[in-house]
Parts: C-alpha cells; sequence; structure tokens
C-alpha cells in the first residue's frame, strides 16, 4: 500500500509555469519513494490552471483547506484501487499501442 505524501500550496496565489513544474517535480519524487503526493489548500486559480492544463487528471487533491493537520483531510480517491505499476487506469497504456 502506498503512502501519502500531503503537499500545502495554499501559498501558491497565482500560480506559474515554474510552479507546475515544481508540483510536478515533487510528485515525480514522490512516486518514485513508492508514495502518492496529495496536494492540500489548492486555491481556485491553482485548481482552475490544473484544469486547464488537464493536470487535474495527474494530482490527487484532498478538496478541504490547509488549515488542519495532516490526518484531518479525507484519503483521496483513487489509492485503493490502482492500475498496473500504480498508475490510475486511465493513464495505462493501450494493449498494442
Amino acid at each position: 500500500m502506498r503512502r501519502i505524501e500531503r503537499y500545502d500550496v495554499s501559498s501558491i496565489e497565482r500560480p506559474t509555469r515554474a510552479d507546475l513544474e515544481r508540483l510536478a517535480r515533487r510528485r515525480l519524487d514522490a512516486r518514485r519513494r513508492g508514495n502518492e503526493l496529495v496536494l492540500t489548500g489548492v486555491g481556485e486559480r491553482l485548481r482552475l490552471l490544473l484544469a486547464v492544463t488537464g493536470l487535474e487528471e495527474v494530482f490527487l487533491m484532498d478538496g478541504g483547506s490547509s488549515e488542519g493537520g495532516p490526518d484531518d483531510a479525507p484519503e483521496p480517491e483513487g489509492l485503493s484501487d490502482p492500475g498496473a505499476e500504480g498508475l490510475p487506469v486511465e493513464l495505462l497504456p493501450k494493449p498494442g499501442g
């Protein structure tokens, strides 16, 4: 079972490409350690940018504020039934392709 790493992004008020690159790197590092990165405190602008870029399908978000402790947020969806290699099923390569 994967461990969850929560990352508070509430300080990102005006997200930039550099912010997205940093988040992508952090997610990759977590995955290499066998963990899953969950973003907490995601603001409206960052959420919109993730949606526009298609990255909302890649990042797990707890949907709550970052004011509670790390154990206060509900367990994010998608961790109980990962596809092969821990990737969400929709990101797995299609057979023969």
